[in-house]
């Protein structure tokens, strides 16, 4: 008895084996690639590591098992949240070891902000490409970086900033 159920082995077939992986990764196009670099460029800014630590991070962590990769999901959509998710959990540590120890009010302050953060968040649940973007702001991006991680044309990228800010005017 190998110890799986039914279920378990449900979802281990929903997701690529290692050798599946490997695959997928070494036949990624140019353009994909290029467009994986650049999301780790952008969630680079937000830590104390470079792009090149992002990505070998992402691979990492994909190849043995700790991320695991659903079928069906396209590669550059995959690592674009394997990155963010390191980059946030690095950008916390990075964060973390910077407090001002003799700001009293920094905790409280710190409180409010996630929860204001996590109202914000929440406006978007019903378009993920909304949120993609308010993610971006958060981090610092701008302009045609948000346009270009977000795959959007111009003109839906302008129509999509235009729901964003109206829907964080309702709520302040």
């Amino acid at each position: 008895m190998s110890g799986f159920t039914a279920g378990d082995w449900e979802r281990a077939a929903d997701h690529l084996a290692t050798a599946e992986i490997t695959n997928v990764i070494n036949t990624l196009r140019d353009g994909e690639k290029t467009a994986i670099v650049k999301i780790a460029r952008l969630y680079a800014r937000k830590t104390s590591y470079g792009h090149e630590d992002l990505l070998q991070e992402a691979y990492c962590r994909v190849l043995d098992g700790r991320r695991g990769w659903l079928r069906g999901v396209p590669a550059v959509l995959f690592f674009h949240g394997v990155i963010r998710s390191i980059a946030w959990e690095w950008k916390a540590e990075f964060t973390s070891e910077e407090i001002d120890i003799g700001d009293e009010g920094a905790g409280e302050r710190g409180t409010h902000a996630k929860i204001d953060v996590m109202k914000i968040l929440a406006l978007f649940d019903d378009d993920p490409t909304a949120r993609k973007i308010v993610l971006g702001m958060m981090d610092g991006a701008r302009g045609e970086e948000l346009q270009e991680s977000s795959g959007l044309n111009p003109t839906e990228y302008e129509s999509k900033r235009k729901k964003i800010r109206r829907r964080i005017e309702k709520l302040a």
